[in-house]
């Protein structure tokens, strides 16, 4: 039996000094309430709501916020019971987060405290429950006021701190001591507001007899009959009788048909027992990532009988399929040290394309579900396989993991450990990070998406390179939890997911190129070089394995920058829009456009959005095209795919969920089906990528074409794609000829469905003397949900896009077309009527 309290309740603060000794002054209090609609709850948001505060995101005003750090808050709600809940041999309350360092009391006794946002806190209440009027109270902080001189003395000067005269101060000594998300007190890409409230739900619990508390489900067998292994955990409450019970596990297909059904009657003892069922599927559909197959799921249900009590286990869903982390040598290379990082699903290699994932709000309890739904949507669209939770934020809400599931995106989870020593001398410490794991990883071992558990971020590159100079060298604070507490955990409760201790990690060095994953950062956008920073080509130098970290910066549209600013009047200039620009940006982004489109004179916001977007689409693109095409390599994951507010970053969608132009660069680079050319030794080779299970015949015209359209001096080959292949399938002469484009051109491109072309990148854009570019809409043709726009390019066209408004999605835009090419864009689900004889076709031109 549950009962949700979620609903009606009320708010106040006071100074840190009102303690929990004090909570006598709360439930007297009378005035001072906020209403708290309903759970989730951050404490910013009812100061929004009644005009204490202003939209911390906004502008400046995060500045203006930092004062609740200093306060004790407490929340309170008087609730009432059924009489068949007071019945039940035991009530428990769960409370599912608490941001951070909490305080819980019910009906004046306290209940006990709770130090960590990220397990819930569970207690039977069943003595203390009246029929009516009981009293909820919980007291939270942002939880560093806890945190002594004496506690961070261990791991000061280890932790990612930023300061300049833009931004002030980002970051706190005192984080790691604290079990919350750690980017909320100030990160390169994030403002300092300190998350504190109740981040996740509240009910109560009534069971007797016994319960069914955990099933594990692995899949053990794909061939020649798929099987998959329910472990049934069930406590059995009473002190010393056995009872008998009936337990039935029924797997129903995803059509909601019943697959098998299994019956058990058992003797049950004294508290806790497993029980091991295996279920054969004999026509099974698999689970595969987006790209590789469909996303089927089964539906699970559990049902324990002991006399006339039924407890019920809430049906959860599976996904049948195998993951594996190969870590072999990689073949012909068997005298180096060089090995694999890649991962197979299903017995079947892939690279893992994505990116890496931050919460979607700095205030994070606040993210509806619509938008979790809304960023993962993206990412499918994009054909993304994978997504990175990154250990900075927070384990997320059940449902991102079921929309994982539902998308086929792969989730690379690491655990909330970033950027900093942690205090794991300490048995408290320990003690919390030992249930923080055990929670998490019990909670999320059934979602098929589910692909590795990572110790960490970067602290393993931070003690073999950053820290050897600090007053403690020899204390490597977290290496306990990450190098021996997280597999042993990982293994009792998830044995057939992967682990891995850090990001990066692999090697000599942690962050290497022989093996493990990398994070491509100093050969790149934090080069001290401007000109590798800037320059797509770095990229083909890439050697590692898998990438599971690395960016370039771009501006959000017009809109969302006028959102966040605050201001119609935006000025590229002055604190404002220092505070919502990147701190890596470092004058990156205005190189990037002095190169590739506008070598000097004045910028107009229009021209800075424009061709910052397009710099960063560039970077985006060819960066991902080169670490798809190298044999060697088998995921790349760009930093970052969302935002936690508005700002000139990383990511392609935008705090508001609008997409960046880079996102339809990343989305072309991430196609299942795609052709890269690259030169080599006079020659180009088209490398040719086919995630699919089915091999394609195809056509090509390769080689020159003038820009103008008038010559074309090309040759036709037919290859063939194999199933689930990447590799060279052509080669051809490089032409010679100028004022022109080299490309691959499918014969099926011209088709929504088929191959787009691949061109070979010579020049940066600014240099190419184009003739006036000719490209217009041949038709207009209104779907049901969408609009189909038919274009065609008489010349050669850069940065085609439909002069529409910011939030309209479309299946492509700001591509390039070649001379003769046609292609068809869809305009989906216009949010508002978009009068048809509106829309326009513009594309860029080279300016000097």
């Amino acid at each position: 039996m549950r009962q949700s309290l979620n609903q009606d309740w009320r708010l106040t603060y006071e100074d840190l000094s009102v303690s929990p000794e004090q909570s006598f002054k709360i439930f007297n209090k009378q005035t001072g309430w906020f209403d708290v609609a309903s759970l989730p709850c951050d404490i910013h948001v009812p100061l929004i709501e009644n005009n204490v505060i202003k939209e911390p995101l906004v502008g400046e005003h995060c500045w203006d916020s930092e004062w609740t750090e200093k306060k004790s808050w407490w929340f309170a709600k008087t609730f009432d019971v059924s009489l068949d809940m007071l019945n039940e041999e035991r009530v428990t309350l769960c409370i599912e987060s608490l941001d951070c360092e909490a305080d819980i009391w019910l009906n004046r006794v306290h209940l006990g405290h709770h130090r960590s946002a990220f397990y819930p806190f569970l207690t039977n209440i069943k003595e203390m429950l009246s029929l009516t009027n009981n009293e909820l109270l919980i007291r939270v902080t942002s939880g560093l006021e806890h945190v002594s001189e004496q506690e961070i003395a261990m791991t000061e000067g280890s932790l990612f701190l930023i300061e300049n005269s833009a931004i002030g101060k980002r970051g706190d000594e005192r984080r790691s001591n604290v079990r919350k998300a750690q980017f909320v007190y100030g990160w390169d890409w994030a403002p300092r507001v300190a998350t504190c409230g109740i981040p996740g739900e509240i009910w109560l619990e009534g069971t007797s007899v016994a319960e069914i508390t955990g099933i594990k489900a692995e899949t053990v067998a794909l061939d020649p009959v798929a099987r998959v292994r329910f472990e049934v955990e069930i406590k059995q409450f009473h002190p010393y009788e056995t009872r008998e019970g009936e337990l039935t596990l029924s797997l129903f297909r995803p059509d909601g048909s019943l697959e098998h059904a299994t019956l058990r009657k058992l003797c049950l003892r004294s508290g806790i027992q497993y029980v091991t069922i295996e279920i054969p599927i004999p026509h099974v559909k698999l689970w595969w990532p987006n790209g590789m197959g469909d996303q089927p799921l089964y539906r699970v249900e559990a049902e324990l009988i002991i006399g006339e009590y039924i407890s019920e286990y809430p049906p959860f869903r599976i996904g049948i399929r195998t993951i594996h982390l190969n870590t072999e040598r990689i073949a012909g290379n068997p005298d180096e040290v060089e090995r694999q990082f890649t991962f197979e699903v299903n017995g079947v290699p892939m690279f893992c394309k994505g990116a890496n994932w931050v919460p979607a709000d700095s205030i994070v309890a606040r993210v509806s579900d619509d938008k979790y739904t809304a960023l993962l949507e993206e990412a499918r669209e994009a054909h993304f396989s994978m997504l990175r939770v990154w250990g900075g934020g927070i384990y997320e809400r059940k449902i991102f993991y079921d929309k994982c599931d539902e998308f086929g995106l792969l989730i690379w989870h690491d655990f909330m450990f970033t950027c900093g020593k942690y205090p794991d001398h300490l048995s408290w410490f320990r003690e919390e990070v030992s249930k923080e794991m055990d929670y998490q990883t019990r909670r999320l071992r059934n979602h098929p998406s589910l692909a590795l558990w990572c110790g960490n971020n970067e602290n393993h590159w931070g003690f073999a390179e950053w820290w050897t100079d600090s007053r403690h060298p020899h204390f490597y604070g977290g290496a306990f939890l990450y190098n021996e507490l997280a597999p042993q955990i990982v293994h009792r409760n998830s044995p057939s997911i992967p682990y891995w201790n850090s990001s990066p990690y692999g090697g000599t060095h942690p962050n290497e190129n022989a093996m493990g994953d990398r994070h491509h950062w100093g050969e790149a956008t934090m080069s001290p070089d401007m000109v590798r920073r800037i320059t797509p080509e770095v990229y083909d130098e890439v050697t590692s394995k898998f990438v599971s970290e690395y960016g370039y910066i771009g501006p959000s549209t017009f809109s969302s920058v006028a959102q966040y600013l605050g201001s119609e009047t935006i000025r590229t200039e002055g604190s404002v829009w220092s505070l919502h620009t990147n701190t890596f940006e470092k004058d990156t982004v205005i190189a990037g456009i002095r190169k590739h489109y506008k070598a000097d004179g004045e910028l107009s916001l229009e021209a800075y959005l424009l061709y910052a977007g397009l710099c960063q689409g560039l970077m985006y693109g060819y960066s991902l095209e080169s670490l798809r095409r190298n044999s060697q390599c088998s995921g790349a994951l760009f930093w970052m795919f969302n935002d936690c507010w508005g700002e000139v970053g990383w990511s392609v969608v935008d705090y508001y969920l609008r997409r960046k132009i880079a996102y339809y660069a990343v989305k072309r680079a991430f196609q299942p089906i795609k052709l890269v050319v690259r030169q080599h030794a006079g020659y180009v080779e088209v490398t040719a990528i086919n995630e699919t299970s089915l091999p394609i015949l195809e056509k090509l015209e390769c080689g020159f074409l003038s820009y103008d359209g008038r010559i074309r001096n090309t040759e036709y080959a037919d290859v063939v794609i194999p199933a689930r292949s990447r590799g060279i399938i052509h080669r051809f002469l490089l032409p010679t000829a100028e004022d022109g484009v080299i490309a691959v051109i499918p014969e099926s491109c011209g088709d929504p469905r088929g191959i787009l072309p691949a061109i070979l990148r010579q020049a940066d854009f600014r240099s190419l003397s184009l003739p006036e570019a000719q490209v217009g809409i041949q038709e207009i043709v209104p779907q049901k949900d969408s609009i189909l726009v038919h274009l065609k390019a008489e010349t050669y066209c850069h940065a085609v896009h439909l002069l529409v408004p910011d939030d309209i999605r479309l299946s492509d835009h700001y591509f390039d077309l070649l001379p003769g090419e046609t292609r068809i864009v869809t305009i989906y689900s216009p949010p508002y009527k978009l009068p048809l004889g509106e829309i326009e076709v513009k594309c860029v031109r080279t300016s000097t």
